[in-house]
């Protein structure tokens, strides 16, 4: 299995990165041991500065789905270019939100130009040297913390500008008006212990047959040492359970994830502290269980359609490894050069 250098993030990363095998049938259950639990809800201890974005509100009515794109200037308050912590606050119909840096192309707050808007402006974002400040749970309301254990961070860098690529769903019978606020918090340069990097692993090859439960997953082999310290299931609606288990040694098919992949009410963000040491095998597979429930097929998208995605942050940031899904297996993707 050969690494595909940073340009193929163009299919991985932010709801286009994966790793998966076959479509119809996942990796069996296994007695396991589940160790994340949701992370700090609070700023680091240490926090010395940081930034923020405010999304211009959006009125939906009732079914409406949107996806506006937004630039901001990446002003950060403080000495210390290391995030250790982020906060989502937004009322109900947001779908999700994926936020990245990538290198400045202009001044001011202004909506993406029509090329930038979507799929794959995130993954070519990170291949050109940004940062994940945040990815969200499906559907969430209220506020959702990112956060990492004391002396871990990622970093951001100089001459960059902020991303964010909303998807916005009103579920409700009623029109809803959408603002979400992201805020950013720094931790001091001389306390980090570990810097991260974002990773995604994705199966999209998804054929849901209607009116049926279905599992799709694979597993997938990586080359150096991954320590996942952070972990965010991605599915839509009528997902059911998101799983995650060891490949190869001692713990081979022992469970380090099992989320229901869908819970607005809670999120399915969880933190590992310590780290999972994938590097006890050889790598990791994963599955994703929907429950259809309409009469038609679903495939991989939005609307009725469904993903299978788990983003998160690893360390060390070489051996973030992202991973590509076709029927015939996985291919994983080397991190982005600094």
């Amino acid at each position: 299995m050969a690494p595909v250098q940073p340009r193929a993030l163009a299919f991985a990363l932010i709801a286009l990165a994966a790793c998966g095998g076959p479509g119809a049938s996942g990796p069996e259950a296994t007695a396991g041991f589940t160790v994340g639990k949701p992370p700090r809800q609070s700023a680091p201890s240490n926090s010395v500065g940081g930034f923020s974005i405010d999304l211009p509100s959006a009125t939906l009515m009732s079914g409406e789905e949107v996806t506006p794109c937004f630039i901001f200037p990446l002003v950060v308050d403080g000495p210390s270019r290391l995030v250790g912590g982020a906060s989502l606050t937004v009322a109900p119909g947001m779908h999700h939100g994926n936020i990245t840096t990538r290198p400045k192309t202009g001044e001011g707050i202004r909506a993406c130009p029509p090329d930038d808007a979507g799929a794959p402006g995130e993954a070519l974002d990170i291949a050109a040297g940004g940062a994940v400040l945040f990815a969200s749970s499906t559907q969430i309301s209220g506020t959702e913390w990112q956060s990492f254990p004391e002396g871990m961070a990622y970093r951001v860098r100089d001459g960059f500008e902020i991303v964010a690529r909303m998807h916005y769903l009103n579920v409700t019978q009623a029109p809803l008006t959408i603002a979400p606020s992201y805020r950013w918090y720094t931790i001091d340069e001389g306390s980090l212990t570990q810097e991260l990097g974002p990773f995604a692993w994705v199966d999209n090859d998804i054929h849901i047959p209607p009116l049926s439960t279905w599992t799709a997953g694979g597993s997938c082999e990586f080359p150096a040492g991954m320590h996942l310290v952070n972990v965010l299931p991605h599915m839509h609606k009528l997902g059911v359970a998101f799983d995650a288990a060891f490949v190869g040694g001692k713990l081979d098919g022992q469970k380090f994830l099992d989320s229901p992949g869908y819970d607005p009410d809670r999120g399915v963000l969880l933190q590992y502290d310590p780290a999972i040491d994938l590097s006890q095998g050889t790598g990791a597979s994963f599955s994703c269980t929907w429950k259809n429930t309409l009469d038609q097929e679903i495939v991989e998208g939005i609307g009725d359609n469904e993903m299978c995605i788990l983003f998160g942050y690893a360390y060390p940031p070489q051996s973030a490894f992202s991973a590509l899904a076709s029927g015939a297996g996985c291919v994983y993707l080397a991190p982005p050069v600094p």
